[in-house]
């Protein structure tokens, strides 16, 4: 269901498909929180959280001359999409500070709302488990014939997305989808405010157009077209659009939108630290107004940020070498190490960054290490099935496949699963009745373990595999997960297996 929100309407449903998700119904919030969207069920019961503050906001950043040129807009219409199991969600309860009414509103009556909409637009697609972050990429201002130089322009963001850690080394954790949408026109909207004579306008599927509130290089597209053509990919976790012009721009908020021209790719690799990590920008441009944050008082600030300034209470401190000052100058001598730079989240004063130079303040820069920490711990939050996470062992490719298999064992017995691997080496352990009898740090995609039975009657064969990033910190490793499969095997002595086949002495 895609929702759209202004002080004027209310909330009102732009789209409504119904989807058969293979993955279960995911929604974009990995934690609980009053600023997230409800889904209630019968007597009120929580089914679900909806986050829209990505929504909020359209952020203008763009390469500057001395960090990042920022630019933070508050949206007078917010657009979102609600994913919920059908016939389970009664009503929908908005944010405080979207609606001071704090209103439930009747779920079946926004779908009947919006199917009388679109009646032709009500449909089932069939999604897949694939236990990937989907990344779905999108385009606009291509036309027909022009979808060869979308795929091109597809694979050139994804080849520069490889370039920056932690992308790099997690790049087979991402699902590079891509869906096609063809405009009658090529390029984007070029409005005269900002273009004079040289002003454009096109007809694209999504809108595309540069000189958003008047700056030449904020490129946006309409988040209610977006959403609706997404439907025919109804798993994805996070969108970037593509928008088929090489004048510079783009746009950040809910997802990231930027124009062919090569240096907006910056953009993209920027906003997806802030859509899928939840990253803070790191520059110090004020912004009146932003919601303020506190790691002393609350609400607590974003990972890469902080208000504390005493090194032992610093949340990043395990990565800041004692030998670093803290508060750090901003010198040549400490450009390169983990510290508390002062200057960050829109104030001078008061809020602290963890590098002088990371990404979030600088297009084009690697990320600092608290930002690369976050991403890899971010990566175990996302759904691939309903009520579970993304899972290093692959689903279903159990060997065997059965977890109990039936009959008897007495001879040596083969075992594997295939393995999720990130570039770095899994930390692989095979286990029998819980004692270790393989401990493999490898890069293979698939596990193998071979059963050599030595007690008779009921045995566990079971294997634990687990990511020991060296993007984490040691002392923090013990809060990725571990993930565990396990089978039941019936032992019996090599002469009771030949009689229960039939032979005789």
């Amino acid at each position: 269901l895609v929702l759209s929100w202004t002080a004027q309407d209310g909330l009102v449903a732009d789209y409504h498909a119904v989807v058969d998700l293979a993955e279960g119904f995911k929604n974009k919030s990995s934690t609980k929180s009053k600023e997230n969207i409800k889904l209630l069920g019968e007597d009120g019961a929580l089914i679900d959280e909806v986050s829209a503050q990505s929504a909020r906001y359209t952020r203008s950043e763009h390469h500057g001359h001395q960090y990042i040129d920022g630019q933070i807009f508050l949206n007078e219409q917010i657009t979102f999409v609600v994913r919920a199991p059908k016939g389970l969600v009664k009503h929908i309860s908005l944010p405080f500070e979207i609606d001071k009414n704090q209103s439930l509103i009747d779920f079946s009556e926004l779908i009947e709302q919006s199917t009388n909409k679109n009646p032709d637009q009500l449909k089932q697609i069939q999604g897949t488990v694939d236990n990937r972050i989907n990344l779905l990429i999108m385009g606009d201002g291509y036309t027909s014939s022009q979808e060869n130089n979308f795929n091109a322009d597809v694979n050139s963001v994804i080849a520069y997305m490889q370039t920056f850690e932690p992308y790099l080394s997690y790049s087979n954790f991402i699902s590079y989808d891509r869906l096609f949408t063809a405009s009658a026109q090529s390029g984007a909207d070029k409005p005269v405010a900002c273009f004079g004579a040289n002003s454009v306008s096109v007809n694209t599927a999504f809108d595309g157009s540069y000189c958003i509130a008047n700056i030449q290089r904020l490129l946006t597209v309409s988040s209610s077209k977006i959403y609706t053509a997404a439907a025919a990919k109804p798993d994805w976790d996070e969108i970037i659009v593509i928008v088929n012009d090489d004048e510079y721009g783009g746009s950040g908020g809910a997802f990231s939108t930027f124009s062919t021209n090569s240096s907006a790719n910056d953009i993209f690799i920027h906003e997806y630290g802030h859509s899928f990590t939840g990253l803070a920008d790191e520059y110090d441009s004020p912004y009146p107004g932003f919601p303020a944050c506190s790691d002393i008082n609350g609400p607590s600030c974003e990972v890469n940020v902080t208000d504390v300034s005493l090194r032992n209470s610093i949340k990043w401190s395990y990565f800041i070498d004692q030998a670093t000052p803290v508060p750090t100058p901003e010198t040549p001598q400490y450009s390169a190490v983990t510290g508390l730079f002062e200057g960050a989240r829109y104030l001078e004063n008061g809020m602290y960054r963890p590098k002088d130079g990371c990404n979030m303040r600088f297009l084009a820069n690697d990320f600092c290490a608290v930002c690369q920490e976050a991403y890899v711990f971010k990566v175990y939050q996302v759904p691939y099935a309903q009520g579970t996470q993304l899972s290093l062992i692959e689903p279903e490719t159990a060997n065997p496949a059965n977890l109990s298999p039936n009959g008897m064992v007495s001879m040596p017995m083969a075992f594997s699963v295939d393995t999720l691997q990130p570039s770095h080496d899994l930390n692989v352990t095979w286990l029998v009745n819980n004692v270790q009898q393989a401990n493999n740090a490898n890069g293979q995609n698939t596990q193998n373990f071979v059963f050599n039975p030595s007690q008779v009657g009921a045995n566990t064969v079971k294997i634990h595999v687990k990511d020991n990033s060296p993007m984490v910190h040691s002392s923090r490793l013990n809060e990725l997960p571990e993930f565990e499969l396990q089978w039941q095997v019936n032992v019996v002595p090599f002469v009771d297996l030949i009689f229960a086949d039939g032979f005789e002495n």
